[in-house]
């Protein structure tokens, strides 16, 4: 399959999530501009961690609470129409492509290769979502469509940075300076047992250091 332009420049550029923030919002539902023909069911799920710390007498007590990252579920149908228009139009995923089969490729391709995604809803806009789960469901009466399963979950993404410390400004550069090659170094024979080891008598030869 063929993917388009829109899609390569996806799985290139670190801006594709701005971008299609200000392209989408406000046009419906689709998933990085490609729309399915019909949404049967979306299921929005927020929530707040809560942690719980076990006491000798009475409940649990709670010191910490943090958001977990939202996600969404979809229950969506493409038919053979929706396939071939959404093959056409300029702004979707797919590149002259048509049949359901290319679009279940393009969302396989999706997560596959972990693309942050803009998700536009009946209720919000979401952003730097990734596909975590994606099912087929084909039976006697889908046998000629294709209805798809799909939860996204957003990510948060964190900038790290590097410092270096001088090793003369360092507390203990003994400890944490880099490894140094002192070059080869020669067994030296030392003139105690095992049992002189344990006991610290019996110094007789044969062990190594």
């Amino acid at each position: 399959m063929a993917l388009s332009p829109l899609l390569s420049t996806a799985l290139s550029s670190p801006l594709t999530e701005k971008a299609a923030s200000l392209l989408l919002a406000g046009q419906g539902r689709t998933i990085m501009g490609l729309f399915a023909d019909v949404t049967i069911e979306e299921k929005h799920k927020d929530e707040v961690e809560i942690t719980e710390h076990p006491t000798d007498v009475g409940s649990p007590f709670s010191d910490h609470a943090y958001k977990t990252p939202p996600e969404v579920s979809m229950k969506i149908g493409w038919s053979e129409s929706a396939g071939r228009l959404n093959g056409m139009v300029g702004d979707s995923i797919l590149s002259e492509t048509t049949g359901l089969i290319a679009v279940y490729e393009a969302l396989q391709a999706l997560q596959d290769n972990f693309i942050r995604l803009v998700v536009s809803t009946g209720k919000r806009l979401y952003t730097n979502m990734l596909i975590k789960s994606l099912t087929c469901t084909t039976d006697l009466t889908t046998e000629n469509i294709l209805m798809i399963d799909i939860t996204f979950k957003k990510v948060f993404i964190v900038q790290t940075s590097e410092t270096t410390v001088l090793v003369e400004n360092q507390q203990a550069p003994e400890l944490t300076a880099q490894v140094q090659d002192a070059g080869t170094v020669q067994k030296k024979e030392i003139q105690t047992s095992l049992l002189g080891q344990i006991t610290g008598s019996a110094q007789i030869g044969g062990a190594w250091e």
